[in-house]
C-alpha cells in the first residue's frame, strides 16, 4: 500500500498531543502548502526574496541565492539538452561541496529524480545502487572516483553521462568549479537572448568536449566537467517542466544495515511537506526575535536524508546560510568553523557531539547566539546532552526520522529546556500509532512497533513488493520499538531487530548503552546480543575508553548499580573505535 497527498490525517490535532501542541504554541496544519504543486513552487519565492544573501558557504567560498538560482538553471538546461527527461534518475555521489546544492536544485527544476549516493561506497555498493535505480547520469568528485573507475563495463554502459566536479583551487579559471560559481553574475544570463541556433551550438560544444564515446570505448557514458556545464549553458535555456505533487523528487536509499539498500520513493509533496513541518516545529522559533540571517552548521553529509532536508532544503526555505563542512572527521577544522561562524543551529549525531565536546578548544567558544542544537540519526545519550548543555547553555533537542519519511517524524519543541529522553511530539498533520504483534494499538505507556502516517511518508520502496511495508489502515511500519506517553511524547526503546531476548525478557541496547556511558571513563559504548546456552542471548558491550585505566571489573560493578541483572553485559570488549556509517550511526551489525 502506498500513501498519497489525500491519504493523511485531518487538521484536527490528535487528542493525545493536543495539550502539548497548545502549550508549545504549535499549530496542526500545513496551510502554507496550498497552491504549491512542487518543491520549486515552495522554494523559488524564498530564493528570489533572499537573492543577495549567502545560501551556501564552503570555507572562504560563498554562493548567494542568486548565484545558486543561475547555476541550477544552467545545470537543468544541460540535462535537458542532453535528453535527460523528467523522471530519469540522476545519481549524485558528492560530499558537502557547493556543486551539490547546484545539482540538487537543477534536478528539481528539470523534473529528474535525484538519487543520493555515498561517496565512500565501494564499487559493489555503487553498482547495486546505479543498477537498482536505473540511473542514466552520475555526478562524481575528482579524487573520489575509485568506485566508479572499478565498475564493470556493463554498469558503465547504463550511464549516458558522467559529470566530474572539482574543488582543485589551482585549476585554470575556466576549469575552476568554485571560482566559476562564486563569480556568477545575473547579467550573464538575464541580458542575453538565446535562439535555437545558440542552443544547438551549446549542445554541440558539449558533445565536442565529451570523452569515452561509443566509437572508442563501446561504453555510452560521456565524461563532462561541471565547469564546462557552467561555462557553456545558460539559465534562459532551462525549459519549464510540469511537475505535480505526486511526481518523484528523490530516491533515498536506506542505510542497508539489513540486506541491500532499498530506494525510498519520496515525492515532491513528501519532501516539501516535511520542510514545512520542520519549519513549523522549530524553524520559526529559531528565527524569532532575530534580524540577522540564520546560519546553520552542516557537518552531516547532504547525501544523508537528515542533512538533505533539515540543513539543505530547510535552509533554502528559511533563507539561511548553510555552512558546509566537507570533512567532519577533522574535529580541529570543525571547531574552527564554529568559532568563525558562530552558527545559530548545530545539527549533529551523538558521536559527533562527543567529538566536539572532547576538543580542548570547544568549551571556550562563543555560543551566545546558538538557538538550537538538533540531535538525530541515532539515540542521543543523556550524559552527552547534559555535558553539551553545561558547555553551550543549550540542551540537545532530539528528533526522530527515517529515510522513508523524508525524514523527520517527531521532535522536541524548542521550548523544552530539560533533556527528557524522548524524541518529541509528532509533526503537524500526521499520526503515530504504537502497534502490538497482532497489529492492534497498544495502550499508553506500552511498547510496540511505531506506525507512522502523514504527508511526509514515502510512496513505498522502488521496484519492491511493498505488501508488508504498510499496515492495512495505511501506517508505515517503522521496525522501531517505541512507547508514547499521555502527553503525546514518543520515546524510542530500540530497533525491533536489535532487541536482545534474555530468558524471555526484552533488553534494549540503547538503555544499556545510556547507563554505561554515564561512567566517567567511558567515551562510547555499543551493546549487542550474543548466543548463550542458558539464557538464549545475553548482552555484550564494546567500549571505547576515555580513560585508559578503565577495566572490565569497574564497568561490571558500575552496571550492578544501574541495571537489573538480565540487562547487564556479560562481557566487555575494549576497542579503539566503534564502527560507524558516514553519518556517525554505530554499525552493530559489523560487531556481531
Amino acid at each position: 500500500m502506498t500513501t498519497s497527498t489525500n491519504d493523511m490525517p485531518s487538521s484536527n490535532t490528535p487528542p493525545l498531543w493536543q495539550a502539548s501542541y497548545e502549550k508549545h504554541g504549535l499549530r496542526n496544519n500545513l496551510d502554507v502548502l496550498e497552491s504549491k504543486h512542487n518543491l520549486l513552487d515552495l522554494l523559488q519565492p524564498k530564493i528570489d526574496q533572499h537573492s543577495d544573501s549567502v545560501a551556501f558557504s564552503m570555507g572562504p567560498a560563498t554562493l548567494t541565492f542568486a548565484q545558486l538560482d543561475i547555476a541550477s538553471r544552467r545545470f537543468a538546461a544541460f540535462l535537458q539538452a542532453k535528453g535527460i527527461n523528467k523522471g530519469d534518475r540522476v545519481a549524485v555521489q558528492l560530499p558537502n561541496i557547493l556543486q551539490y546544492a547546484v545539482v540538487l536544485l537543477g534536478c528539481l527544476r528539470s523534473g529528474t529524480v535525484l538519487v543520493n549516493v555515498n561517496p565512500m561506497y565501494t564499487h559493489y555498493e555503487l553498482a547495486h545502487q546505479l543498477t537498482d535505480a536505473q540511473a542514466s547520469v552520475l555526478i562524481v568528485l575528482d579524487g573520489m572516483t575509485a568506485a566508479f573507475d572499478q565498475l564493470d563495463d556493463a554498469v558503465k554502459s547504463q550511464l549516458s553521462l558522467v559529470v566530474h566536479c572539482s574543488v582543485n583551487p589551482n585549476a585554470e579559471p575556466t576549469d575552476n568549479d568554485i571560482a566559476l560559481l562564486t563569480q556568477l553574475k545575473a547579467s550573464a544570463d538575464t541580458t542575453r537572448q538565446f535562439n535555437q541556433t545558440n542552443q544547438t551550438t551549446a549542445d554541440n560544444a558539449a558533445n565536442d568536449n565529451a570523452t569515452n564515446d561509443n566509437a572508442t570505448n563501446d561504453i555510452s557514458e560521456q565524461a563532462i566537467s561541471f565547469a564546462h556545464i557552467i561555462n557553456t549553458y545558460h539559465a534562459e535555456q532551462c525549459q519549464a517542466v510540469t511537475i505535480t505533487r505526486d511526481d518523484l523528487a528523490l530516491l533515498q536509499y536506506t542505510g542497508g544495515t539489513t540486506g541491500k539498500p532499498k530506494g525510498a520513493m519520496l515525492t515532491h509533496y513528501n519532501v516539501m511537506a516535511n520542510i514545512c513541518q520542520c519549519y513549523a516545529m522549530f524553524g520559526k522559533a529559531i528565527e524569532a526575535g532575530r534580524s540577522e540571517q540564520i546560519k546553520i552548521l552542516n557537518p552531516l553529509p547532504l547525501y544523508h536524508i537528515f542533512s538533505f532536508t533539515v540543513c539543505g532544503l530547510l535552509g533554502i526555505y528559511g533563507g539561511w546560510e548553510d555552512i558546509l563542512v566537507t570533512n567532519p572527521r577533522d574535529i580541529d577544522g570543525l571547531v574552527n568553523t564554529i568559532e568563525q561562524h558562530r552558527p545559530h543551529v548545530i545539527p549533529s549525531v551523538n558521536t559527533l557531539f562527543i567529538g566536539m565536546l572532547n576538543h580542548p578548544k570547544f568549551p571556550g567558544l562563543d555560543f551566545s547566539r546558538l538557538a538550537l542544537s538538533i540531535g538525530g540519526g541515532t539515540a542521543i545519550i543523556k550524559a552527552v546532552s547534559d555535558q553539551w548543555q553545561q558547555v553551550t547553555g543549550m540542551m540537545i533537542h532530539e528528533g526522530y526520522g527515517m529515510s522513508e519519511t523524508a525524514p523527520v517524524i517527531s521532535f522536541n519543541p524548542p521550548g523544552i529546556t530539560t533533556f527528557n529522553g524522548s524524541v518529541g511530539l509528532p509533526l503537524a498533520m500526521m499520526n503515530i500509532k504504537i502497534i502490538d504483534e497482532n497489529g492492534s494499538s497498544c495502550a499508553i505507556g506500552t511498547p510496540g512497533e511505531v506506525g507512522i502516517k502523514g504527508p511526509q511518508v514515502m510512496q513505498g520502496y522502488w521496484q519492491k513488493d511493498n505488501t508488508d511495508t504498510f499496515t492495512e489502515d495505511g501506517y508505515f511500519k517503522s521496525g522501531d520499538i517505541g512507547v508514547m506517553d499521555s502527553d503525546g511524547f514518543l520515546t524510542l526503546v530500540d530497533r525491533k531487530k536489535d532487541m536482545i531476548l534474555v530468558s524471555g525478557f526484552n533488553v534494549y541496547p540503547n538503555e544499556v548503552e545510556a547507563a554505561l556511558t554515564e561512567h566517567p571513563k567511558v567515551l562510547e559504548v555499543t551493546v549487542i546480543g550474543v548466543e548463550d546456552k542458558h539464557s538464549g542471548e545475553v548482552p555484550k558491550a564494546f567500549v571505547v575508553k576515555k580513560d585508559p585505566s578503565l577495566t572490565a571489573d569497574e564497568l561490571a560493578a558500575f552496571a550492578i548499580e544501574r541495571l537489573t541483572g538480565y540487562k547487564r553485559p556479560q562481557s566487555y570488549v575494549f576497542i579503539d573505535e566503534l564502527p560507524k556509517t558516514a553519518v556517525g550511526k554505530i554499525l552493530r551489525k559489523s560487531l556481531r
